[in-house]
């Protein structure tokens, strides 16, 4: 028999009970499955929840889709699009093998590290996963007639074309690239068709399953950190990390029902606060916690606090997801057509445009919302109208300091319309309180940022005495050879103070000026991009243009190759991809210096920074560059006429006790 998680004693106790359809899949597997097959029933992905995924070590891993439509109710036309009949004609929706395909692209961007990081190095790797879709209700010949006048269509256009062609009423071109066009559409209907399953066709399937050849890239690596994140929560005897917080921190971690909204100065303790009130939220409703960010990268982040409170990695009751991988994962759930809804809206208009008011879809007793400055006030409500319980606790966390999105700042105040009064922190944990780093801060917060944000708080600061701290605080010039410059004055820092190299980040806003020192940096040891290298750009361009080489790549200014990425759209939304998966993918502590652009690694924080500040850097990025230091900064100024350089010039320099520079 196969291994259930849950065990199917558990599945029957569920409070959302199987469907018929998953129901009859449970037994089904458990009959004609062995114990080589894992079957994990509903597992929650951070905002994904596919119906199962089976899991085979060394051979593969399947997502199932379980659907117990009538197909009567529906129609699909020559262009794979799933129609739904309603008494006033028919509407889009998404189709079910679309919903397998996002929930197996999701494994690798957003899931799991080990696929995704391995992917953009081998695309093997991407036939590990197997999407298909289970139709309950559903015999092969009802599949057969659902799709026969779609794929005559497509015969006879086909048909249509090559008769034009051959009485020479279209150029070989033309005809080329139309019959292309019609190829195309038909091998995505027929691999679509092929990937569903009829309960009439369950034993051929299993068999299928069973056939299926070990993979060589399905390793130790993968099969453990997918079983890891898909295992039910487990509470362990390791007990948890007691983190110190004081007697206001601890007040707001406390959870209850109702709305706040909490701002405060960067390194105030806020992520720390986030994971101690979810896990304060599931003890007190034992249900599942959502936690939505604007950055990528803090996801990780946030899970690892959690986890250091529990004592354990729980990633079935603390949902923790980003506004618009959360948005799409629920336009996935609820089978909406996110391309159709795009042409509708336009791809920006559609997260601000509530689309789930009247659908039925999971709340969640507790929201907690990071970087809240950094939102559109229609996302809050998005998130609060639909998702959040009648008697849910829903909390908005910001700081409009670090608004390097630029949102407009009139608009601070709807965004956090209705939830109460402002609770502040001004105390700065990130440095010690009498650190000299934390009185540059507040002396850069009241010349660049008081009077734009009049509501922001200035970090709390003690005297301290010249002489007495051992921070490393340097200002550089690097007009000149920036990029050589840059790379010996960052190594020579690193090697006069012995810094580990876990502790160490390389931060500019410019992901051209970050890319280049990578590159000076990946010929002498690894190290931790959150962006795509030269190297790795070479290979996602190299299907549009065979002729760029990395060294060509390199020799390239800044406008010169965005232009050659701009002649590709599709390069583009490969390239978006690729960076994606990397901040999905990132971890604080790989071991190794990290390179990242500003708008990567905010609400994180390392040792030492070394920031690349361009001269077009906004007082909000610069803020928030220079406050990513827990201990030492080191400002390198690559432009000749940043409004900003006197200040470090003479910040930096005159507060420097530790530099040899």
């Amino acid at each position: 028999m196969a291994k259930f998680y849950p065990s199917i004693e558990n599945i029957t106790r569920l409070k959302v009970k199987p469907t018929e359809g998953e129901l009859h899949l449970i037994h089904y597997f458990n009959e004609h499955l062995d114990d080589t097959f894992e079957v994990f029933f509903n597992p929650f992905l951070d905002g994904d929840r596919p119906d199962f995924i089976i899991l085979r070590e060394g051979v593969a891993i399947y997502v199932i889709e379980v659907k117990d439509y009538n197909l009567d109710n529906y129609s699909v036309n020559s262009y794979n699009k799933w129609l739904v009949k309603t008494p006033r004609g028919s509407s889009q929706i998404s189709s079910p093998q679309s919903q397998a395909f996002n929930y197996k692209r999701n494994l690798y961007q957003l899931h799991l590290p080990v696929l995704g990081l391995s992917w953009l190095e081998n695309r093997y790797f991407f036939n590990l996963v197997h999407p298909y879709v289970y139709l309950h209700c559903t015999h092969k010949s009802q599949l057969d007639s659902f799709y026969f006048d779609a794929e005559n269509e497509l015969k006879l256009e086909s048909n249509k074309l090559n008769s034009k062609y051959q009485t020479k009423q279209l150029p070989f071109a033309q005809y080329d690239r139309e019959r292309e066009v019609i190829s195309r559409r038909t091998r995505n209907l027929s691999r679509d068709k092929s990937m569903v399953c009829s309960k009439d066709q369950l034993e051929a399937f299993i068999k299928k399953i069973k056939q299926t050849k070990s993979h060589v890239l399905f390793d130790e690596r993968v099969y453990d950190d997918l079983k890891r994140r898909l295992m039910p929560s487990e509470h362990t005897k390791k007990q948890g990390k007691s983190i110190p917080l004081d007697d206001k921190q601890n007040k707001l971690a406390e959870s209850s029902i109702g709305t706040e909204k909490i701002k405060g100065v960067a390194g105030c303790g806020k992520t720390t606060i986030i994971a101690q009130r979810a896990v304060n939220a599931y003890k007190r409703h034992q249900s599942l916690v959502l936690i939505v960010t604007f950055n990528i990268t803090l996801k990780n982040l946030i899970k690892d606090r959690i986890s250091d409170i529990l004592g354990y990695r729980d990633e079935q009751n603390f949902a923790v997801t980003n506004y618009h991988q959360f948005f799409n994962s629920q336009l996935n759930e609820s089978g909406q057509d996110i391309s159709e809804l795009i042409e509708r809206y336009g791809l920006q208009t559609l997260y601000k445009t509530d689309v789930f008011q009247y659908l039925s879809l999971k709340r969640f007793e507790t929201i907690l919302v990071d970087e809240v400055q950094d939102f559109e006030s229609e996302w809050v409500k998005i998130l609060r109208d639909n998702f959040l319980s009648e008697q849910g606790e829903m909390v908005l966390f910001g700081d409009e300091s670090q608004n390097i999105y630029e949102r407009e700042n009139e608009r601070a105040a709807v965004i956090a319309q209705g939830f109460g009064r402002w609770k502040k922190l001004k105390r700065s944990y990130r440095t010690s309180l009498e650190s000299p780093l934390n009185q540059v801060f507040k002396d850069y917060q009241s010349d660049y940022l008081i009077d734009k944000y009049t509501d922001s708080e200035l970090l709390d600061t003690i005297p301290v005495q010249q002489g007495l701290t051992f921070e490393v605080l340097n200002y550089h010039p690097v007009y000149d050879d920036w990029e050589n410059q840059s790379f010996e004055l960052i190594q020579k820092t690193i090697r006069s103070h012995n810094f580990n190299p876990n502790d160490v980040v390389v931060l500019s806003s410019n992901i051209y000026l970050v890319r280049k020192v990578a590159e000076q940096f990946n010929r002498v040891e690894k190290t931790h991009c959150m962006f795509e290298t030269y190297s790795e750009l070479q290979e996602l361009i190299y299907k549009y243009d065979q002729n760029m080489s990395v060294d060509i790549l390199k020799q390239m200014s800044e406008d010169d190759l965005q232009s050659n990425i701009n002649k590709h759209k599709e390069l583009k939304t490969d390239i978006e991809k690729a960076r994606r998966t990397k901040k999905n993918h990132f971890y604080a502590n790989s071991g190794l210096i990290k390179l990242s652009t500003v708008h990567s690694y905010k609400g994180l924080e390392s040792k030492t920074v070394f920031y690349l500040m361009d001269g077009k850097d906004t007082p909000e990025i610069v803020y928030t560059s220079i406050t990513r230091s827990v201990e030492n900064l080191i400002v390198l100024d690559v432009s000749k006429d940043c409004q900003f350089s006197d200040f470090f010039e003479n910040s930096l320099n005159k507060k420097n006790n530790g530099g040899l520079f």
